[in-house]
């Protein structure tokens, strides 16, 4: 069963300054803060402004998750995108459903998107940890054509394949309103992974990452 004190929350702050040169780089919405603040423990939630895309997903999980979780007996991962925006009682809903990994519907261009059992998509979704120690590096991938000219498989999607491969289970439940990152800005590849709220707690493997610079 999901456990809101045993879970690693990653905020991803995409954005940027807007063609008004107004800085868009929210950690999160208010009610997504406000949701996040009032759910999990403060030490275990992180912010991602890591670019380019990939390598901040899979870089993420690799120096911040799998490392932590281990320090803290973390047992769940929940990921974010700051463009979500929380609804009641869909979030309650994403966060009681069964499965290994579970997105959370959310809308998206295409009105088939959620049409099939294990569809999924990652603006707010989570995962039991011992998925993300099983399966290998990198947990998020393209795949194209050979010739490079078709995208065979998303990111999201060679993930969930990933998992249901190791054997896990892969469903969606609930429901979260979200934007348009399509036209993001990335951060610069050299802003670190840092805490949202809260200090690391001085564990031998967070404080090794603290002096390592890698969370700040």
């Amino acid at each position: 069963m999901f456990n809101p004190a045993k879970t690693i929350v990653l905020c991803f702050e995409y954005g940027g300054a807007d063609e008004s040169g107004v800085d868009r780089r929210l950690v999160l919405t208010p009610a997504a803060l406000s949701w996040v603040k009032a759910t999990f423990p403060a030490e275990n939630v992180f912010s991602v402004n890591i670019g380019p895309y990939l390598c901040a997903r899979n870089a993420a999980i690799r120096d911040c998750v799998l490392p932590v979780a281990a320090d803290r007996g973390a047992e769940w991962l929940l990921s974010i995108d700051n463009d979500v925006t929380i609804t009641h009682p869909g979030v309650e809903n994403f966060l009681q459903a069964p499965g290994d990994v579970v997105a959370c519907e959310c809308p998206m261009p295409s009105p088939h998107t959620w049409s099939e059992p294990g569809a999924f998509h990652t603006p707010l979704w989570r995962c039991r940890i011992e998925v993300l120690k099983r399966i290998e590096a990198p947990w998020f991938d393209f795949v194209y054509s050979p010739d490079n000219c078709q995208l065979l498989m998303c990111d999201c999607q060679y993930f969930a394949a990933k998992c249901r491969s190791a054997g896990f289970s892969v469903a969606h439940a609930g429901h979260c309103a979200h934007g348009n990152i399509g036209s993001a800005w990335w951060p610069n590849c050299h802003a670190a992974l840092h805490p949202l709220t809260g200090q690391i707690a001085p564990g031998a493997i967070t404080q090794r990452l603290l002096q390592e610079g890698r969370l700040v």
